[in-house]
């Protein structure tokens, strides 16, 4: 049954707020951003605000959800690729690396809401990117397993174990701290060059 005009209006209003806040958080991050403020870029009333979101964190987890949902189908679509497990694990280790090229602000907030504060949120939007996040997990294990089933990847490697570290270097990769970037601009290595080399090490680790 379509949606009622009073469902499409409430649905209206929500993207609204959600537009909103995704504004502010992106301009000036979570911590400096307050609901106030949203509720002015929104052209809402606090108590319509409230109505929609008990509080910052939700509005965040609502926000985040959006760039969730584009790296988990980008995921979905290397592991649909003709290609053996390791072209697949090395496509998805590309496709972070495009999603934070192309929606930077999005993989900002996405590795921010990864962090110990937010971790026992009980929001809705929040355990929709758990799943996610815990799918795109299980996509990069699939992908590690066909790869040792076909030959194309070690087996002498726990596949869990594999794709946490795979994981943590590339975000750790993506997310240099500021000493460790100065170092590099000094020995001019630009950020795509060492990505490019951070793909030569995980190939050297990973091929039988």
């Amino acid at each position: 049954m379509a949606p009622s005009r009073r469902e499409r209006e409430r649905e209206r209003r929500r993207e609204q707020i959600i537009r909103a806040a995704e504004k502010a958080f992106f301009a000036r991050g979570y911590d400096r951003v307050t609901m106030d403020e949203i509720a002015e870029e929104a052209e809402v009333n606090k108590a319509l605000l409230y109505y929609y979101f008990k509080n910052k964190e939700s509005l965040f987890f609502a926000v985040n959800l959006y760039g969730v949902r584009i790296l988990h189908s980008m995921y979905r679509r290397c592991l649909e690729l003709d290609t053996d497990g390791y072209g697949k694990v090395r496509a998805m280790v590309e496709a972070l690396y495009s999603f934070s090229k192309e929606h930077p602000d999005y993989f900002r907030i996405y590795c921010y809401s990864g962090t110990e504060r937010f971790e026992l949120s009980e929001s809705e939007d929040a355990r929709e990117i758990v799943d996610l996040r815990t799918g795109m997990w299980r996509l990069m294990v699939e992908a590690i397993m066909e790869g040792m089933n076909d030959g194309s990847i070690r087996s002498d490697l726990d596949p869990v174990e594999l794709s946490i570290y795979i994981h943590t270097l590339a975000i750790n990769a993506l997310n240099l701290d500021f000493t460790s970037r100065m170092v590099l601009e000094a020995r001019n290595i630009s950020r795509d060059r060492f990505w490019e080399d951070l793909e030569v090490f995980l190939e050297s680790a990973l091929r039988p």
